[in-house]
């Protein structure tokens, strides 16, 4: 990355992925001082989309207006250094798939989702990719698209959303909501035995790796959001105690643990054309006890 190329990026806007609000019981991360949880009540009436929460790291996909294939995380933008090791998957695989994200996003949108090829918290071993679309801004609007919106722009290509496990009208209970948490569509059975297979092929601490491990079948949580007239109006995130109290339990922040990768489903193409694997197909997978 030219010295060049990293000020010009700089100089651009940054559209941050705005901060997501609590839900009435979640238990609140580091980051979320000041920020108080909404109850599930104010969600009565309205249309949600309950998605896998994914853990990952962040990442937003766009281009300039002279057609630069930009990158960000979070505040800033990736353009190069140590710490980017585990957007390296990111850069080529977007790279690969210039021309036809260019094609799709144009310099109007910012296609926001989830790095998952190193571990967090949670350890997956039967990923159906490594980066997850869960939300694309307009930039000329300032909206961000529903899900059906954001399926029928990124349709027949590369991008793999994250996992819609419900889409209707608000459920009556939260307790009807939370019944949606259950082990994570990325993880086997045997995903304990494969993360310490990875963990000391890779020359890790083997009870330092599993300190820093979320030990729960459990996906991290909730991603909640509320849509209408082709547009996503709020969102809302639930996220489980013993997530949380795992990360607590962790001598440091994963940006500073040990490189751990997480794992590919079998039958994954990176950078095909078109997607080799998907949600539903892994979900079948699982039912069968084909991929545990």
């Amino acid at each position: 990355m030219t010295l060049d190329f990293c000020a010009y990026a700089q100089s651009l806007d940054l559209y941050r992925y705005p901060r997501t609000p609590h839900l009435e019981g979640s238990r609140l991360q580091d980051g979320d001082e000041g920020h108080g949880h909404v109850p599930y009540r104010k969600l009565a009436g309205q249309t949600l989309v309950v998605e896998e929460k994914l853990d990952g790291a962040n990442t937003g996909i766009s281009f300039s207006p002279s057609g630069e294939l930009l990158l960000q995380s979070r505040g800033h933008y990736l353009v190069g250094g140590g710490r980017e090791r585990q957007f390296s998957f990111i850069k080529s695989w977007a790279a690969a798939h210039a021309d036809w994200l260019l094609e799709r996003l144009e310099d109007r949108y910012v296609m926001y989702g989830e790095t998952l090829s190193k571990k967090h918290s949670v350890f997956y071993d039967a990923l159906p990719h490594h980066f997850f679309e869960f939300d694309v801004l307009d930039r000329r609007t300032g909206d961000f698209l529903s899900t059906d919106a954001r399926r029928a722009l990124l349709a027949d290509g590369p991008v793999l959303s994250v996992p819609v496990l419900y889409q209707g009208a608000a459920p009556a209970r939260l307790g009807d909501l939370k019944a949606l948490l259950k082990p994570s569509l990325a993880k086997t059975a045997g995903w304990r035995e494969a993360f310490e297979a990875t963990v000391l092929r890779e020359g890790h601490d083997l009870a330092r790796a599993w300190k820093q491990c979320d030990k729960s079948d459990l996906s991290e949580g909730l991603y909640i959001k509320a849509e209408a007239d082709g547009k996503t109006v709020a969102r809302y995130k639930w996220v489980r105690r013993d997530f949380v109290q795992a990360i607590l339990d962790s001598d440091m922040h994963h940006s500073e643990q040990p490189y751990v990768p997480n794992l590919l489903a079998d039958g994954v193409d990176l950078y095909a054309p078109r997607l080799a694997l998907d949600w539903d197909t892994l979900r079948a997978a699982t039912d069968t006890g084909e991929s545990s």
